[in-house]
């Protein structure tokens, strides 16, 4: 009875540890990535800036910091230039 615990107890860790591999990578695939945009004043354009998520805190800045000016998303295709950028976007840990 001793020589089957231990296969059975290694068994059940492999699969509990499967499952949970399984559920880490479906929840990362909802991370979405996007191309984040700053409001250039000279130039009167979104120009591109660092690549932000749109998952939730902290927010995105340039430099990383909270004081930081504020990185945003657009909601049509990602362009040089967007004619605006109003998608609040996150940092990527």
């Amino acid at each position: 009875m001793k020589n089957f615990i231990l296969p059975a107890v290694l068994i059940l860790i492999g699969t509990g540890t499967a499952f949970a591999t399984q559920k880490e990578k479906s929840s990362k695939e909802h991370l979405a990535v996007r191309q984040g945009y700053i409001f250039n004043n000279v130039t009167n354009q979104w120009d591109r800036s660092i690549m932000c998520k749109e998952e939730v805190d902290p927010i995105c800045t340039v430099n990383g910091l909270p004081s930081g000016q504020q990185v945003f998303g657009t909601t049509g295709p990602d362009v040089d230039h967007p004619e605006t950028a109003n998608v609040e976007l996150y940092k990527i840990n």
